[in-house]
């Protein structure tokens, strides 16, 4: 369930009717309104073990899921030039049937990408910008989730809260956790869970369904940063039978569309991230010429 800014999408705090809530890297917790959640939060152990318990439970829940789908959408902060803080969005869905495939498609400020996995071929694609990235991969979901971090430049939108791995990691680096109480959330009623780590305090809020136990937000606080840049993820229309095609996992490329290597989307993912064009952003084509001649190259 633990977003943070490098993991899912630089995913501040969820502001939430009545209250406003944070947990400061010195543990306390302060309170604009709703003074007995402050209370309560300051009088409870370190490691709230009926937070604990909310939290696990609903990460297990979707641990189990072999199926699902939602919408998100997602604001987060960064401060320029030390002063200024400029909130960042976007949106999207992502769909997931374990051994079977994964789609998402998210959009903001950067135009609209794409992950699509059938199992055999994972891609990347930008099709606004007519190019994409494609190469065979097998393996599960949390083995692309790896990958994909690690050697493909970009990272899924929202990965954390779907990987089977998510329970085994949850109380790592917990330093403090409390329980808030019941509240309600786009007229469904919460759990309001909030956590505090060594780099980040987090927050989350989840259905008291007990059949469904999902996650509604997740917010999130940077307090060793300047300005303390926040990060908020709104998720709806949470379904565990999704009606899907399979044809939807696989990337059939538009005209004109271009294939590069996951290398250059690295580099193109990388100049993205400084806020800078990325090299041969004019000439896409480029790069697909310079991946066939390394290929032919390797071939003799």
């Amino acid at each position: 369930m633990k977003p943070t800014l490098k993991t899912a999408f630089p995913l501040s705090i969820a502001v939430l009717v009545g209250a406003v809530v944070l947990i400061t890297s010195a543990g306390t917790v302060h309170a604009q309104s709703g003074g007995n959640a402050a209370t309560t939060a300051s009088s409870a152990p370190r490691l709230d073990e009926q937070a604990i318990a909310l939290l696990r439970r609903s990460a297990e829940f979707l641990a189990g899921q072999n199926a699902m789908s939602f919408n998100w959408f997602v604001s987060y902060e960064e401060v320029i030039d030390e002063r200024e803080k400029i909130t960042f969005m976007r949106s999207g869905s992502n769909l997931l049937v374990r051994d079977k495939g994964f789609f998402s498609r998210a959009e903001g400020e950067n135009g609209i990408r794409e992950w699509r996995y059938d199992g055999q071929q994972v891609t990347f694609a930008a099709p606004a910008e007519k190019y994409y990235a494609s190469a065979e991969f097998k393996g599960g979901f949390d083995a692309l989730v790896d990958s994909a971090r690690e050697n493909m430049g970009s990272e899924i939108p929202l990965y954390a809260i779907m990987r089977r791995g998510l329970p085994e990691r949850l109380e790592e680096g917990l330093k403090r956790a409390a329980y808030l109480g019941i509240t309600r959330v786009a007229d469904q009623e919460v759990h309001h869970l909030a956590f505090s780590e060594e780099e980040e305090d987090w927050q989350v809020w989840i259905s008291t369904d007990e059949q469904q136990p999902v996650p509604l937000v997740i917010a999130g606080t940077e307090p060793k940063k300047l300005g303390w840049p926040q990060y908020r993820a709104y998720l709806t229309d949470w379904t565990f039978t999704p009606e899907y095609d399979a044809a939807l996992f696989k990337y059939t490329p538009g005209a004109g569309e271009v294939k590069i290597s996951f290398p250059d989307l690295k580099a193109r993912a990388a100049a993205e991230a400084a806020g800078e064009p990325a090299k041969n952003e004019q000439a896409p084509g480029n790069d697909a010429d310079a991946a066939t001649k390394n290929k032919e190259g390797q071939q003799k």
